[in-house]
C-alpha cells in the first residue's frame, strides 16, 4: 500500500515500524481531531506501499531528496498503469517476496484499489498476519497495538497533492505532501510485448516507468487477451524485494457520492505527525480503557 505504496517492504515494514514505535517523544501532544488535513512539516510518512531502493526492509515513505535514492511509491505507479480506467475498483492481493540471508520470505495480503481520475485509495487487511509479541514480524507494531487495517489516500489533482495514511482501528490519520515526480500524470509509460506467457496464458509485457527526475523503473506486466485487455498481474523488483500485485476483479464506480466518500477523512479521526506518535497515543489510550 506499501511500496503505498511512499516506503507500500521486506517483512512488511517490520523493521521500520518497530524502530519508529520505540522512538518515543519527550511528551505526547493531544492530536488534532479534525477531518480537514493540514500541512505537516516533514515527519516520516507511514505509507507501507513505499519502498526505498536497495533496502531489504521497507521504510516509511519520506519526501524525495535530490541526489539521494528515491523512495518507490507503489500507489502512484499503479495509478499510472491503470490510467486508462477513469473510475474503477480493483480487488486482488499484494505479495512480497523478500530475500534475506539467502532465505525467501513470502507475505500475501488482500488488497483493494480505488482509482478515480488522479486519486488513489489502497486498502490492506493485516488481520491474516500472525501476532508477534517480540515485535519483529510483519507490521508487528501495528498488529500488537490492535491495528488491523491500513488505508492510504493519494491525491494528485492540480490543486491537491498529498498522501494520507488512515488507521481506522485507531481513528487516526497522518498527512504528507506528494512529491511532483510521483504524480501519475507526470510518469511516462513505455512497454514492449513479449508474447503469451506459457505459464499462465496471459500476454506479457516488459515496461518502464520514467519519472520527471530521469529515474527509470522496470516493471513486468501480464494482461488478459480479451477484446478489452485488462491488467492481471504486475511485478516490481525493489532491491532484494519482489513486489507482485494480482488483480482478480475490476468494477466501475458509477456513483459520484461513493467516489467522493472514498476520499474523505471521518470527522472523528485524530491527526498525528507520524506513526510513532500515533502508536504511542493509541497504546496509551487502550491501556486507560482496560483499567
Amino acid at each position: 500500500m506499501k511500496v503505498h505504496l511512499s516506503a507500500l517492504l521486506a517483512g512488511l515494514c517490520a523493521t521500520v515500524l518497530a524502530a519508529t514505535a520505540q522512538t518515543k517523544p519527550n511528551r505526547i501532544e493531544v492530536p488534532s481531531r479534525t477531518g480537514v488535513p493540514a500541512r505537516i512539516p516533514s515527519p516520516a510518512n507511514p505509507n507501507p506501499f513505499l519502498l526505498a531502493p536497495a533496502q531489504q526492509a521497507p521504510q516509511l515513505p519520506s519526501q524525495s531528496v535530490r541526489g539521494q535514492p528515491r523512495s518507490f511509491n507503489l500507489d502512484t505507479s499503479l495509478a499510472r498503469l491503470f490510467a486508462d480506467m477513469k473510475s474503477v475498483t480493483a480487488t486482488g492481493e499484494f505479495e512480497l517476496s523478500v530475500t534475506n540471508a539467502g532465505k525467501v520470505e513470502v507475505t500475501t495480503l488482500p488488497l483493494t484499489l480505488h482509482l478515480i481520475e488522479g486519486r488513489v485509495r489502497t486498502e490492506i487487511d493485516l488481520s491474516a498476519l500472525p501476532m508477534r509479541i517480540d515485535s519483529t514480524g510483519p507490521f508487528a507494531s501495528l498488529r500488537n497495538s490492535g491495528i488491523n487495517r491500513v488505508t492510504t489516500l493519494t491525491m494528485s489533482t492540480i490543486n491537491l497533492r498529498l498522501t494520507q495514511q488512515l488507521f481506522p482501528d485507531a481513528k487516526a490519520y497522518i498527512t504528507h505532501p506528494l512529491p511532483d515526480e510521483d504524480i501519475p500524470a507526470m510518469i511516462r509509460l513505455d512497454k514492449v510485448a513479449l508474447g503469451k506467457d506459457p505459464a499462465n496464458g496471459l500476454e506479457k509485457f516488459q515496461a518502464t516507468l520514467t519519472y520527471t527526475t530521469g529515474e527509470k523503473r522496470p516493471v513486468r506486466l501480464w494482461q488478459t487477451s480479451a477484446a478489452v485487455p485488462q491488467l492481471a498481474q504486475i511485478q516490481f523488483d525493489v532491491g532484494d524485494t519482489l513486489i507482485t500485485v494480482r488483480i482478480r476483479a475490476v468494477e466501475s464506480i458509477a456513483e459520484n457520492a461513493l467516489a467522493k466518500a472514498l476520499f474523505q477523512i471521518p470527522t472523528n479521526y485524530f491527526k498525528f505527525t507520524d506513526v510513532g506518535q500515533m502508536l504511542q497515543f493509541h497504546s496509551a489510550n487502550q491501556t486507560r480503557t482496560r483499567r
